[in-house]
């Protein structure tokens, strides 16, 4: 397997396209189907590592739902009138928790390492890409996109390693998972956990707008330190700094938004079930299905986030993208201005 690593690291990077523009004029655009492909080639330019990163996010939202059936399980003994309990009895739940939780454990340690590794390798290639189609410019500004730039690039990256799969995988297992212990549910689960998702996606023009307006001055701020040009590396400084608040406070709503939805969504749905607008809930609910919910609920509500935090990743990191692979075209914005 080292070898199979150490092989794939000095894979060659994809070819880059060359574009020759007619005198005054701007050469034509890549599509955005065009720069999907090309990011799909350098992700498969290092198969195994790509394996590696992926394995873990697979099974890991695949067995996640396990802890709901263990709850299920522990309630159902627990609950059963007012028989008296044995601890020696729960002792014979702790081997299934113990291989439960520690695997789970042990695949976030796997794939936070491999995901690492895999990163920064596509970071390398996505520099050397930019390197060799710079072209002429501020050294200040190259030296923006190089690292700035190119990291925005690798997030997006990130999303077919870590979070599609999340989301993939985990919400389906969950939902499987609630029609199995306790099919009643599931309405008020789904109905539960979507109405946050909904709700965090209404920043995302502003979150893009903000993104690459700070694409943008970082490469003034760097441009300003090349010249040495100390009046306008401050103005530009400022600048950057009020458009960073403004980011942070709109990707911080994004995020934060959704996990207070989250709570006002439940409490909408008890108060439903409880007037009989509608009956989401049974009318009685045992320990166990209660147990179940809401391990399912908080199961649920991870890929949910994971498709908010995906969202807003790409609203954020797009406007890098044609700046890095395709130096010689103007960004989105510039065009439509």
């Amino acid at each position: 397997m080292n070898a199979g690593i150490h092989m794939v690291e000095h894979a060659p990077v994809p070819p880059v396209p060359m574009v020759t523009a007619v005198a005054g004029s701007q050469p034509p655009r890549s599509s955005v189907p065009d720069l999907l492909r090309d990011m799909v080639r350098m992700m498969l330019a290092h198969p195994w590592l790509l394996a590696l990163t992926i394995l873990p996010n697979i099974v890991s939202p695949a067995i996640a739902p396990v802890q709901a059936w263990l709850a299920n399980e522990v309630l159902e003994e627990v609950a059963k009138g007012s028989r008296a309990f044995a601890l020696s009895e729960l002792l014979g739940y702790v081997p299934y928790a113990v291989v439960v939780f520690l695997g789970l454990a042990l695949l976030t340690i796997v794939e936070k390492v491999f995901n690492r590794m895999y990163d920064d390798r596509l970071l390398i290639d996505t520099q050397r890409r930019w390197f060799e189609i710079r072209g002429d410019g501020c050294a200040g500004e190259h030296v923006a996109k190089a690292t700035n730039d190119c990291k925005n690039v690798v997030k997006l990256f990130d999303l077919a390693q870590k979070e599609i799969w999340v989301i993939l995988i985990g919400v389906p297992a969950v939902l499987i998972w609630q029609v199995k212990l306790s099919p009643d549910l599931l309405p008020a689960l789904v109905v539960t956990a979507f109405t946050p998702f909904l709700a965090s996606l209404v920043f995302g023009q502003l979150i893009q707008r903000l993104s690459h307006r700070g694409v943008l001055l970082m490469a003034q701020v760097s441009s300003a330190v090349a010249q040495g040009d100390r009046q306008r590396l401050h103005v530009e400084q400022e600048k950057l700094y009020r458009n960073r608040i403004r980011f942070e406070v709109a990707k911080q709503f994004s995020e934060v938004i959704s996990e207070f939805a989250f709570w006002v969504s439940l409490v909408v749905v008890l108060v439903l079930a409880w007037s009989g607008v509608w009956r989401l809930l049974p009318e009685q609910l045992t320990a166990a299905e209660i147990g179940v919910f809401l391990v399912n609920l908080k199961l649920l509500t991870k890929p949910l986030n994971a498709v908010t935090k995906m969202h807003n990743k790409i609203r954020e990191s797009w406007p890098s993208v044609r700046r890095v692979l395709r130096p010689h075209e103007l960004p989105d914005a510039e065009v439509k201005a």
